[in-house]
This record gives structure tokens, C-alpha cells and sequence, in this order.
């Protein structure tokens, strides 16, 4: 019986709220059809009625009722399609009046339907099912009214609903909206359902008329929705805070949607920003739907001349949280001085207050006591200032069941004061009641740390599942992948940690102290902007990259604790798609250590390429200078390139690597703090790369003097770019005293080149393949290096990871044969240098396909 009646009741929940939204669009005449949100309703509920009828065995009156209700719901179905012809009047009466027969007999299991009409509006049924209705003639072939016709009367409708409600009737539309919004919501329910209804159907009536008009009604929608939220609240479907609110979030969809057909210049266009007053929360002014639309209206309201005060605040706020989305600094001098001060709008002054907070919290400072910021800022103010026993305290001061945020805050603070009994169940509790969320991914993370370090039984696997969790989340974290890696390669979770690795190798820096971050997000309630969830390849997608590449394996060198003494060796296989883990083996840098480990496992390989994924700082091991038995080096049988994850090896697959004599560009000296390397430019340019640009100071002509603009302006379509210019950190010096960031190169396709430095962040950029350095060398050393792999690329038509291989090689052979070509300086370092140490050698390193 519990079974049957179950679906029987929720059809009638779905029919009933599919019937509330017919109620507005009842009371304006259907002009124009009623709101489309309860279509996905009536259908559900005509699935459940069918559900219960479909029961093999079930009690004739239930049956009979069930029966009688699909019919209702199948008769609403057409006003809710607009497919006006399909619908009975008469028919829908008579199965109303016979639904309210069965009612009397069947007590509360049909009664859900029985609202009051003054609540919400619904469909006014007859009584008795004896009563037989007086049905008025059709009209015979009735004329169909035109698109233009029903925008006029659903307009001329919503209007004199909006008249109605508002002292003065002469006033123009949008003076008698603001009107409706700044006076006391003390509208009847019924009316304010009939004015909200009413501009619904103008809106969805609106198709070719005066765009102007439509941002009116649009206007009017918005209005009525927002003091709808004020009498109601969330309304259906409330779940506490973290419920998203529909209704604002539709009404701020309305006010962007008139910002673009009521122009700036026009009279209606302040009221329309005021408007956005209506979606502020009291409590978090500065979240909610205004975070949608926050962009949009701060340059719309820039562009109103002579904008009333409340104008200019409420742009203000808009660019407050445009900053906050953005994680930049707020003006917090420009928000303070636009709101007014007498009187002070709350909304606004809690606003101000916030902001100010946020300010205060990214300055690291002392956090003020106001109780516009709430509970948690003693917590936030201890946090800042690292009082440990005053963290302690102000997390013991919330007293009982919290809501998921800050739940998920409390455990966090927990986990930091290292009480794991009480971390736990908060952090549990929060990851699985929060909605999907940067602050949700970091909960899983926090609780997968919570496990591992209490160790109890059965924690392996819930830190795992944590992790896991986490690892599916969006706002992606770089370190704590990256950690979680470890942990799986440690456990010998293959799969796991091949999904952590990659995650870690796409995943952004992250700002440090991200509980402060999260303290503050919760209690201003705006969280900046976030990556969505990390999308890892395959091992099958990177295993057909690798065949593509022409690499027998990738390897995945990562820390397999948090101080980086062990790494574990995780192989992809191209030939078999398989994963394995190879060792956890001891971290010993090659140059100057005979530790067995790295040997037995890359001296499986004795011919061939390899693509290395050296993560967590070991990507300064030199690996080629890894001996493999007999005196010989890695980088003597194999050769090696490196990447930073496998979804970069996918995307290198498919990128298509020019000639490198195709479209060459040097940029040598720009500064004139080079000056040598002006000489060894000139003569790889004259022997391998005769029709070459050049930029910056040279022997020979130049093209442009190297500035940053001067790059840009070239680097699209070059096959080769050489970088013989100072670099410092992740910046080229260039002419003018000016400078170039790497994530600006966009746009190249080639191979990069660097005389000092490396760049392996330009494979993210375009680049197929980036030439540079793990450690500084002397400057003849690396012009000579260069000259060899230009020579390899160009006379002998290697790669450029072969190229690079053969460079190494010719270095160590203490046989090698000069090229005949080299210059009398080259000559010079070869005969005077030992170019066998592996410390000049296997610093030359290459990154890419």
C-alpha cells in the first residue's frame, strides 16, 4: 500500500505545483501562455499516475483516483504547451468535480490538491459531480489574434495590474515600479501573483515589438519576482543555505536581459540598476545572483549620464564583486564614498563592511570586531594572526549541528589544531552536503589528509575515496594532487595515481593559505572564480599519443613522501596501454651518486625514446646522466624528452611541428649586454638559416630593435625562434629596458630555443618543443651546444629531442670529429675543455614532442 501510495502522493505535488504556475497566467487570461517551468512538472506527474496504474494489484478507489488525476494532468498539459486547441474546459470540470467526489471518500491521500486560492492561484473546480456545468457555445471559426496583438493586450494586462498596486496611476512605468519596490511590501499575495503572472505572459509574448518596451516588461517581471522573494523567501525546495534561489536568480536574468533593450540614455534605465537592489541579501550583500549579472551592470550604469546617488553605489558594489570573482583588490575608497551615509542603506553598509574585511584579509591585518561580519570572524582574526589558542577557542564557541559551510570551515580549523576526532565528522558531514564547489573540493582534501594522519583501520581506503572525490571536484589544486600522488604511488595505486598526476600536471597554481581564503568566502559568501573539474586523459588516449610521438614509454618520476627522499616510477607502456609501477625508489642525483635505484629501473631501456614526466621538484635530476651498466650513460642508448603530464604529450601529438628552416627568427642582445653572442648568432644564421629575421643588435641588419611588440609582432608562423637575450626567472629582458613574461608568447608553433634558461611553460602556448638548460653553463659552452643541435636540426634532419640526444652524445664521445665548419672560438673550447663532464653535457635538456 506504502509503495502504491507513494508515487500517488508525489504526482500530486508535481500536478500541484504545476497548477501554481498556471494560477498567475490563469488570473491575465493565458495571454501568451503561462511560464514553461511547469512543464517538466505535468509530465512527471502524468508519469508517476501512469506508475501507480501500472501496479498489478491495487485497490479500485485508488485506481479510480490515479485514473482520474492522469486525465487532469493530461487536460492541463496543452496550457502548458500553448497548444490552446487541445483543450477541454468542460471535460477538465467534470474530472474535477469527480476528483472532489472521490476526496471525501479517500480522506488526506487525496487532499494535497485542496490549496488555498489565495495563496498560490489555482484552478477553480465545481462542486458535486452531479451538478452538470452550463458550457457556453464555441464560437465558430474564431480569428486567430496576431503576434503584435497578444504583446499589446498581455502588455496593456501587466500595466493596468502594475496601475492597481501603486498610488499614482500617471506615472510612467518605471517610476511606478520603483515606487513598488521602495514603499512597504504590503501588496495582497494574490495581487502581486496576478501582477508577476501577468508580466510573464507579456514577456513571453513579446516578438518584433519596440525593444524598449520588451526591457520594460521585463523590468516589471523582475520587480515582481523580487517582491515575491521578500514575502516568501526561497520558497519550494528550500535546503537550507546551501538551496540556490531560483526566483532572484530568474529575476536578475530579467534585468541583464532588459539591460540590453533599454539604453543607457533612457529615463528607465535608473530605475532599471536600482532594481538590482532587490536581489541583495541582508546578511551577504555582496553574494547570491548579483554575481551574474555584477559585470554586466557596473558598465551599464557607467554609461547613464548624471547618475543619481543610488546609481553610482549600486555600480560600485557591482565592480566590488566583479573584484572579489576576480580575486583582485576592491576600491574600497571609491565603494565607501558612493553609498550614502544618511541615510545608510543596510544592505549597502553591510556591503561596505565586507568588503573591507576582504581587503583586510589579503593584507594579512588584524580583522576588526563588527557584528556585520558574524561568528566567524574571531575565527578569521586568530587565523590571520597564527594565535593558535585563540583559533581554538572561537572554534569551540559554535555550539551544535552547523550548516554544511561552516561545518566545513570548523573541520578545517579542526584538522589545522590537529583534533582529528572532531575534524573528521565535520569534514564528512560537509563534503557530502555542500554543493559542488571549490570550497566542497577542498573539504574532500582535508578530509582525505584527516585520514591519513590519523592511520586508524580501515583509513587507507577512506583517504583514498577522499582523495578520489576530490580529484572529480572543481577548482582543481596542483599540490595536493600532486601529494595524493605520492600517496597512491606509495599504496601502489596505479590508476589512482596516474589520475593524480595528471590532474596535478593541468591543474593552476594556487595562492597559499587557503583555509583564510575560505574563512572569508564563507562569511561574505562570494568565492572567487574556479577552474571547473579537471578532465585527465586516458593511459589509452596518452598510450596513442606516444605511439603517434614514436616513444616507447612515458614515465612518471614523482615524491613519494613529503620531504622528497623517494619517488615512485610509474611507466605507461605505448605498445600495451598498460600501467605499471616500476619502484619507489631512493632520490639520488645522478652526477654524483652510484645509488642503484634510477639505474635498474632506465636500464631496462636500451634503444629507443622516452618521454619523461619529472614532477615535484625531481625534474633537476639529469636523467641522461643516469649510468646503465658498462660505463655508459642513459644518454648514450636513449633518447629522452621531457613533458609535463601525459595530456601535454596528447595535445603535442596533434600539433604539427614545422621545418625549422621554414620561418626562423633570432633575437640576439637587444640590451647590448651580450655582446659576444652576437658573433655566434651571426654565423648559425649565415650557415643554417640564410633568409632568417633578426631582432635586437647584430653583424648584420637587423629587422626590428627587440621589444616586446617587435617579438609579438613576429612570433606567429615561426618554425624556430633563438633567444640569445638575458631572462630572468620567467621574464625575457628585451629592448628599451622593457620586459616580456612567458605567458605572453602566445601564438608561436615552432621550436624555442634559449642560449641561457629554459621554458618548458611555452609548450602551453603553441610551441612543439622548447631547447634549454637545467643549469647555468659557461657562455661558450652553450654556444657551442647550440651550434651543434642547429647543425643536427638542419644539416642532418633530426628532431629535436634527437637533435638535443646527438649534441650530448658528440660531447661525450673523447673520439668525436669537429665539424669542419666551426669556428676558430668553437675550436678553441673544444680544445680546451673536457666536454665529457656530465655537468656541461647533461645540462642541456629539451622539452616537447
Amino acid at each position: 500500500m506504502q509503495a502504491t501510495m507513494v508515487p500517488l502522493i508525489l504526482g500530486q505535488l508535481f500536478l500541484s505545483r504545476a497548477v501554481e504556475a498556471l494560477g498567475p497566467g490563469a488570473r491575465s487570461g493565458f495571454l501568451g501562455g503561462p511560464p514553461a517551468s511547469g512543464s517538466a512538472d505535468i509530465s512527471e506527474a502524468a508519469r508517476l499516475f501512469r506508475e501507480v496504474l501500472a501496479r498489478e494489484s491495487i485497490n479500485p478507489d485508488i485506481a479510480t483516483a490515479a485514473r482520474t488525476m492522469l486525465d487532469i494532468t493530461e487536460m492541463i498539459q496543452p496550457l502548458l504547451s500553448g497548444d490552446l486547441a487541445r483543450f477541454d474546459l468542460s471535460k477538465l470540470s467534470h474530472l474535477a468535480a469527480e476528483l472532489s467526489h472521490l476526496q471525501r471518500g479517500m480522506g488526506p491521500y487525496l487532499s494535497l490538491l485542496n490549496a488555498d486560492p489565495m495563496d498560490y492561484p489555482v484552478l477553480d473546480m465545481p462542486g458535486p459531480a452531479t451538478e452538470q456545468p452550463t458550457i457556453p457555445p464555441r464560437r465558430s471559426a474564431p480569428t486567430t489574434p496576431t503576434g503584435s496583438s497578444i504583446t499589446a493586450s498581455a502588455r496593456r494586462v501587466a500595466r493596468e495590474q502594475l496601475g492597481a498596486l501603486v498610488p499614482d496611476h500617471g506615472l510612467a512605468v518605471w517610476e511606478q515600479v520603483r515606487v513598488l519596490l521602495t514603499t512597504d511590501p504590503g501588496v495582497p499575495a494574490a495581487d502581486l501573483d496576478a501582477l508577476v503572472g501577468a508580466a510573464a505572459n507579456a514577456v513571453a509574448a513579446e516578438e518584433d515589438g519596440p525593444p524598449v518596451e520588451h526591457g520594460l516588461d521585463l523590468l516589471l517581471l523582475a520587480a515582481g519576482l523580487c517582491l515575491r522573494h521578500r514575502r516568501d523567501g526561497s520558497g519550494w525546495g528550500d535546503d537550507g543555505d546551501e538551496a540556490p534561489d531560483v526566483t532572484l536568480s530568474t529575476a536578475a536574468d530579467h534585468l541583464a536581459a532588459a539591460s540590453d533593450r533599454v539604453p543607457p540614455g533612457h529615463p528607465a534605465a535608473i530605475v532599471l540598476v536600482e532594481a538590482i537592489g532587490g536581489l541583495l541579501d541582508g546578511i551577504r550583500p555582496l553574494s547570491g545572483p548579483i554575481t551574474a549579472i555584477a559585470g554586466t551592470f557596473s558598465s551599464y550604469a557607467e554609461r547613464i549620464p548624471s547618475p543619481p546617488p543610488a546609481v553610482t553605489a549600486l555600480a560600485e558594489l557591482c565592480r566590488a564583486v566583479v573584484a572579489l570573482r576576480d580575486d583582485v583588490p576592491v576600491d574600497l575608497e571609491a565603494f565607501a564614498a558612493a553609498v550614502p551615509t544618511d541615510p545608510r542603506p543596510p544592505a549597502l553598509s553591510v556591503a561596505v563592511t565586507h568588503a573591507r574585511l576582504a581587503a583586510a584579509v589579503r593584507a594579512g591585518e588584524p580583522i576588526a570586531a563588527d557584528p556585520a561580519l558574524g561568528e566567524l570572524a574571531g575565527l578569521l582574526d586568530a587565523l590571520i594572526r597564527g594565535d593558535r589558542e585563540a583559533l581554538s577557542a572561537s572554534v569551540d564557541a559554535f555550539p551544535g549541528r552547523q550548516p554544511p559551510r561552516v561545518a566545513a570551515i570548523l573541520g578545517a580549523v579542526r584538522l589545522e589544531l590537529h583534533d582529528l576526532g572532531a575534524a573528521i565528522p565535520l569534514l564528512s558531514r560537509a563534503a557530502r552536503a555542500l554543493d559542488d564547489s571549490g570550497l566542497r573540493t577542498r573539504t574532500w582534501w582535508r578530509l582525505a589528509e584527516a585520514y591519513r594522519r590519523r592511520g586508524a583501520a580501515g583509513d587507507t581506503a577512506l583517504s583514498r575515496d577522499a582523495g578520489v572525490n576530490a580529484l572529480g571536484g572543481p577548482d582543481p589544486d596542483r599540490c595536493r594532487a600532486a601529494r595524493f600522488a605520492g600517496w597512491m604511488l606509495a599504496d601502489g595505486q596505479t590508476e589512482d595515481a596516474f589520475v593524480a598526476l595528471e590532474v596535478a600536471g593541468a591543474a593552476p597554481e594556487r595562492p597559499g593559505d587557503h583555509l583564510t581564503r575560505d574563512v572569508l568566502a564563507v562569511v561574505i559568501g562570494v568565492e572567487p572564480r574556479v577552474a571547473g573539474a579537471a578532465e585527465p586523459p586516458t593511459p589509452a588516449m596518452v598510450a596513442a599519443a606516444l605511439r603517434e610521438l614514436d616513444v616507447a614509454a612515458l614515465l612518471y618520476l614523482h615524491p613519494t613522501d613529503d620531504v622528497g627522499r623517494t619517488a615512485g616510477v610509474l611507466c605507461l607502456h605505448a605498445g600495451t596501454d598498460r600501467l605499471d609501477l616500476l619502484a619507489n625508489v631512493p632520490v639520488a642525483d645522478p652526477l654524483n651518486s652510484d645509488d642503484p635505484g634510477l639505474p635498474a629501473v632506465l636500464g631496462r631501456w636500451t634503444s629507443g625514446n622516452l618521454l619523461i614526466a619529472a614532477t615535484g621538484g625531481l625534474d633537476r635530476l639529469a636523467l641522461a646522466a643516469v649510468r646503465t651498466g658498462g660505463g655508459r650513460r642513459l644518454a648514450q642508448d636513449v633518447v629522452l624528452s621531457y613533458v609535463t603530464s601525459g595530456a601535454q604529450a596528447v595535445r603535442l601529438a596533434a600539433r604539427p611541428a614545422p621545418p625549422v628552416d621554414a620561418e626562423p627568427l633570432f633575437v640576439v642582445n637587444p640590451r647590448g649586454d651580450r655582446d659576444p653572442s652576437m658573433a655566434d648568432v651571426m654565423v648559425v644564421r649565415r650557415l643554417f638559416y640564410p633568409r632568417s629575421a633578426c631582432l635586437g643588435r647584430s653583424l648584420e641588419p637587423i629587422d626590428a630593435a627587440g621589444t616586446p611588440g617587435d617579438l609579438l609582432k613576429r612570433l606567429p608562423g615561426a618554425s624556430v625562434v633563438h633567444l640569445a637575450c638575458g631572462m630572468r626567472g620567467d621574464t625575457l629582458e628585451l629592448a628599451g629596458g622593457r620586459t616580456l613574461d612567458m605567458a605572453d608568447l602566445h601564438g608561436g608553433g615552432g621550436l624555442a630555443v634559449f642560449m641561457e634558461g629554459t621554458a618548458p611553460r611555452l609548450l602551453d602556448a603553441g610551441f612543439t618543443g622548447v631547447v634549454g638548460w637545467r643549469w647555468e653553463v659557461p657562455a661558450p659552452i652553450a654556444a657551442l651546444a647550440l651550434f651543434m643541435v642547429h647543425l643536427y636540426l638542419v644539416d642532418r634532419r633530426l628532431r629535436p629531442a634527437a637533435a638535443v640526444n646527438a649534441t650530448q652524445r658528440w660531447m661525450l664521445d673523447t673520439d668525436r670529429v669537429p665539424p669542419p665548419f666551426l669556428t676558430g672560438a668553437h675550436m678553441y673550447t673544444v680544445m680546451t675543455t673536457d666536454l665529457t663532464q656530465p655537468a656541461l653535457w647533461a645540462a642541456l635538456m629539451y622539452h616537447g614532442r
